[in-house]
């Protein structure tokens, strides 16, 4: 059996990087990389299949779901996004979608609000958790004795390096440069996203907005604070999470409601009956596809999926970037026009202000 890595390859965000890694560790080995946003134009070197772990944030392009049937999937701590460029909701989970995931149930998710939206679609899915929950520990790491703030407001590291006087404090983020976005190599990646995991494993304590941090700390053992927006994101996403570790607010934190953690240190709650249903499930699968029968008979010939599918569905992919294209241009020029007339009226009101006031 072949086995294909799933990573985002024009991420900008390392969390990307950190989900393709945890399930990375489970792999006998990597044969191909795949695309997250391509997966549906995925082809073997030849007619086989190829096994994959998806574990991750689906999908920017909803067009691009399912899969190539060449892919053998395994849904764990998988999350499904409501599409925002052309639904709006979750329709792009089609009759086809829903039939093709029942073919794989049950999906695992990694948060209870994607399970009820796939429930109600009448796809077996449960909450999972989160694969980086399983990342393993470094054995090499020295403490470093820092408390590392990840993404977070100036206001809150100002916060905090007040509170703590004179404590070493790494301020850093997940968000990649254009120029790190453009890299290819895995290696590389992986090079940098591990630098991250051992400052992490090896920081007294971590103060992040991103669950893609946290989740690995906790995983680490390193104790973190979360912070976090009581929005729909947060009930959606995040909420699924909130008893792991501690979660705050801006104004919480900024109110002084951590300071106590802050100079302290909370413990985290690792969930590891969770952690190990993980593993297990995904061991089983690594073990079930070392067997598993090549009946390549059911198949499409490549040189057959080539034509009838990728060089119509490029056709479609450039007709829709072409209207996301023309779509964003009236947006802004939407924006300017209407900017314009809010400048054109407050010209107005100031000079009939000035007239009124004469009178």
């Amino acid at each position: 059996m072949k086995y294909g890595l799933i990573y985002y390859k024009n991420t900008e965000n390392l969390g990307d990087d950190i989900l393709s890694y945890a399930g990375k560790q489970f792999l006998p080995q990597v044969d191909y990389y795949i695309d997250r946003e391509n997966m549906d134009l995925f082809l073997p070197e030849e007619k086989e299949y190829v096994a994959a772990i998806l574990n991750g944030w689906y999908i920017h392009y909803s067009y691009t779901f399912p899969p190539s049937p060449y892919l053998i999937p395994f849904f764990t701590g998988a999350y499904f996004n409501r599409d925002t460029l052309i639904y709006g909701d979750y329709s792009y989970l089609d009759e086809y979608a829903v039939d093709y995931m029942k073919k794989f149930a049950p999906i695992g998710c990694r948060d209870q609000h994607t399970a009820d939206v796939l429930n109600e679609k009448g796809i077996e899915s449960y909450f999972s958790g989160c694969l980086t929950l399983t990342l393993r520990k470094f054995q090499d790491v020295e403490p470093n004795h820092a408390v590392i703030l990840t993404d977070v407001s100036e206001r809150i590291i100002k916060h905090i390096e007040n509170l703590l006087n004179g404590k070493p404090v790494i301020s850093w983020t997940h968000r990649f440069t254009k120029e790190e976005k453009g890299w290819d190599s895995w290696e590389k990646r992986e090079e940098r996203l591990e630098k991250y995991l051992r400052a992490y494993q090896g920081a007294d304590l971590v103060v992040t907005t991103r669950l893609h941090c946290a989740l690995p700390c906790i995983a680490l053992g390193t104790p973190v604070i979360l912070i976090v927006n009581r929005n729909d994101d947060y009930h959606n996403r995040i909420e699924s999470f909130s008893g792991f570790c501690a979660c705050f607010s801006e104004e919480e934190l900024l109110g002084g409601l951590a300071d106590s953690m802050l100079v302290n240190y909370p413990n985290n709650q690792t969930p590891h009956q969770l952690v190990e249903e993980m593993k297990k499930g995904v061991n089983q699968f690594i073990a079930d596809m070392s067997s598993h029968p090549q009946d390549i008979a059911r198949l499409p010939e490549i040189s057959l999926y080539r034509e009838m599918y990728m060089e119509r569905g490029n056709s479609m992919r450039r007709a829709l970037e072409t209207l996301l294209v023309k779509q964003d241009i009236m947006v802004h020029n939407f924006a300017c026009e209407r900017q314009k007339d809010m400048e054109m009226m407050e010209s107005v009101m100031a000079l009939a202000k000035k007239v009124a006031d004469k009178i």
